[in-house]
């Protein structure tokens, strides 16, 4: 009865529809299932019965459609959907997701290939990368010991070698960087002798606060006392003079007949002004010589003392001072008019001043104003050490009677080839020779020396410049300006070597720096072990050169490694920043980098995007050990689900297509994540809602096709 068509339709949507029901729980159980990927069902109408053809229009009239009854549903296909799942971060380095196409390729250890997107991934105790669930290995292409993948080769397990070494590798490059302190100043030798001295003779004028009176030395040339002239201040200090006359002929002579002289500290045009020993007498003669009373003349002797002649012997001389020092150097020319009834001529002490550069080598005495004993004919020998080498040029100066001390000090400073420092007689009259700054100018075992041809007496000369101890006090100590950095470089066979780079500052070149290179024992340099570095005036670098012809640096490891071993020594690119520079601030080096390394076991391993599976080594060096597979299918909704996650290749799936990741497959490895189900619980719900009443309705025709059918059976009775 044709009525029964609506009765196997009702049964084919119920059949239909649970199977619909079994999809939805399918994919509802496995929402938390990583890498799943959900199932979408299709319904066909199945085979319709005809009732009538189609037949075309007669003539005018129209056509008429055929007419068909169908015999209810059938399943046209469930299908996997493979959309991208979230990701969802685990921490767990072996864990994985692919972002984009792609499946994970296993092995079940018989050569039979499956395919996921679950990365759930460990290393089992072979070092294999195991899906833990099922046992099946990882795919993909596993480096050689060099690090290398290589070409061509096929896929196979990812199985890492546990207990690997990384072998050594010798430095052969060194990168250092920072800063040299462009304004610190190497110091050099700094010393100072006695005190010298030169006789006060006619014309001798103040040139300075180092030869006016107040430094002056007068001392008696009979009993070697020395008196030196302390405590003179200007405008407060005077020389009187009495030459014995009665001058307001009050019947007495004394201080209201004299004539007063004040020191000070400027020359004056005044006759009663003084600032020297010249002047001094210079304003005595303007009052009492022949240009003023004519009672007194006064003349400086060669030996440096003032001598005063009287015209009257009946007259008495009287000098006095204010200044006890000064007095003593001058009272010994006063003349009486009981003992010295006979005498015109009176003189005073020698005089002596601090030395000064005009000042005449066969004018000088010691601080006791004796004589040093050079004269026309002597000659001054210059010896001593500069950086340990003996000096052998400008090393001598013959003495005439126009030689003075400037030019001394000079020839000084000539034989020690001084450039940077300085030789000069200080304020006090004392040589005081600094030497060019750092060790490599330090001046050792000073020895000036004088002789005369005629053999005369020049040990006072010595007695102050030779080399007997404590002649030459050192105020200063020759000290460089250094920076370093140490590296810790290796040998072919790994062994650690401590290398240090030195910078020396040139204290005679500016911009300019020495470098030398050593090494801790047992290892020591063969070569390339020093040169030069300098800078622009900017602070950048402008050259790194080495001594000789070497353009790197070698040592000898002595460890039994292959020797030598030679590094280039990096310190920048010439005009930038980027290494070292010589700037104004403290000196701090660095060695930035060097690319040795010692022998080193597999201790942790990391993978990229790539899926790039790189082992960390104990020697801090990083090694590649093999690479993810990832194939891709042309119809991946082909593909046969096996179970655990699973697919296997079908006929319909296509033949995998192999590459890696990020480079022929265009998808990348997120480690340390997992995938999630892309299964969308509201559109299952939703999906659920339709299945049931899909269902219902099914059913619904069943029973009003059996009320039918019960009506039809009824119509006997």
């Amino acid at each position: 009865m044709a009525i029964s068509r609506a009765l196997f339709s009702g049964v084919s949507g119920l059949k239909n529809h649970g199977v619909y029901m079994d999809v939805i729980a399918n994919n509802i159980a496995n929402v938390n299932t990583f890498g799943y990927k959900y199932s979408r069902i299709t319904f066909e109408e199945t085979f319709a019965f005809l009732l009538q053809g189609a037949s075309r229009p007669p003539g005018s009239s129209g056509g008429i459609n055929p007419m068909q009854i169908g015999v209810g549903t059938s399943i046209s296909s469930i299908d996997v959907v493979h959309t991208q799942g979230a990701l969802e971060a685990s921490g767990q380095t072996t864990d994985l997701a692919i972002q984009g196409d792609g499946f994970f390729i296993m092995d079940d250890g018989s050569g039979n290939l499956s395919y996921t997107r679950s990365g759930a991934f460990q290393f089992s105790s072979e070092g294999k990368l195991n899906n833990p669930t099922n046992g099946q290995t990882v795919q993909g292409i596993v480096a050689d010991a060099l690090g290398n993948l290589p070409v061509g080769t096929a896929i196979g397990d990812i199985n890492l070698p546990f207990g690997q070494k990384a072998p050594a590798n010798a430095t052969s490059r060194v990168s250092y960087t920072g800063n040299l302190n462009a304004g610190e100043k190497p110091k050099g030798t700094q010393l100072q002798s006695a005190a010298i001295y030169a006789k006060e003779v006619a014309g001798t004028t103040a040139a300075g606060s180092n030869s006016n009176i107040q430094n002056m030395l007068g001392y008696n040339s009979s009993t070697g006392v020395t008196t030196v002239l302390e405590g003179i201040a200007a405008n407060t200090t005077t020389v009187t003079v009495n030459d014995g006359y009665d001058r307001n002929s009050d019947g007495l002579v004394d201080d209201d007949d004299a004539y007063s002289f004040t020191y000070v500290a400027t020359n004056t045009a005044s006759n009663f002004d003084f600032n020297s020993m010249q002047d001094l007498a210079d304003g005595i003669n303007a009052i009492f010589g022949t240009s003023g009373l004519g009672t007194l003349q006064v003349d400086f002797q060669t030996d440096g003392s003032l001598q005063f002649t009287r015209t009257d012997v009946s007259k008495a001389l009287t000098i006095t001072s204010t200044n006890s020092n000064l007095q003593r150097a001058l009272e010994s020319a006063n003349l009486d008019v009981t003992t010295d009834t006979t005498d015109t001529v009176g003189s005073t002490n020698q005089f002596s001043h601090v030395a000064r550069d005009e000042d005449l080598l066969t004018n000088l005495r010691n601080s006791s104003g004796i004589d040093l004993g050079l004269d026309d004919g002597s000659t001054i020998t210059i010896a001593g050490r500069v950086g340990g080498n003996v000096i052998t040029t400008n090393t001598t100066l013959d003495v005439d009677s126009s030689t003075n001390v400037g030019s001394y000090v000079e020839q000084v400073r000539r034989a020690f080839d001084i450039t940077t420092g300085s030789v000069e007689i200080d304020s006090d009259g004392k040589l005081v020779i600094l030497g060019d700054g750092g060790t490599d100018n330090e001046l050792t075992t000073v020895n000036i020396t004088a002789a005369n041809a005629a053999s005369a007496d020049v040990s006072n000369f010595n007695a102050i410049y030779d080399s007997t101890p404590n002649n030459y006090t050192e105020l200063q100590e020759a000290s460089n300006v250094t920076a370093s950095a140490s590296a810790t470089v290796f040998d072919s066979l790994g062994q650690r070597h401590v290398q240090t780079l030195t910078f020396t500052k040139d204290a005679k070149i500016e911009n300019r720096w020495t470098w030398e290179l050593d090494m801790a024992e047992p290892a020591s340099p063969s070569g390339g072990s020093t040169g030069v570095i300098t800078f622009k005036t900017d602070g950048s670098l402008a050259s790194f050169v080495f001594d000789g012809a070497a353009t790197s640096f070698s040592f000898e490891p002595k460890t039994g490694a292959l020797n030598p071993v030679t590094n280039e020594i990096d310190v920048g690119t010439v005009g930038a920043f980027d290494g070292i520079t010589q700037l104004g601030t403290d000196s701090s080096l660095v060695a930035r980098d060097q690319d040795g390394y010692g022998l080193g076991e597999l201790s942790a391993v990391s993978i990229d995007e790539q899926g790039r599976v790189e082992g960390q080594f104990t020697n801090g060096n990083n090694l590649l050990l093999a690479q993810l597979s990832i194939a891709t299918f042309n119809n991946p909704g082909g593909l046969l689900r096996l179970g655990d996650n699973t697919y296997q290749q079908s006929s319909n799936s296509g033949v995998p297509i192999v590459g890696n990741a990020g480079t022929s497959i265009q998808s990348k490895i997120v480690p340390g994540a997992l995938e999630q189900s892309n299964v969308d619980l509201a559109q299952e719900f939703t999906n659920m809602i339709v299945a049931q009443r899909g269902f219902q309705a099914s059913s619904r025709i069943i029973t009003v096709t059996d009320q039918i059918l019960t009506e039809i059976v009824n119509l006997k009775t």
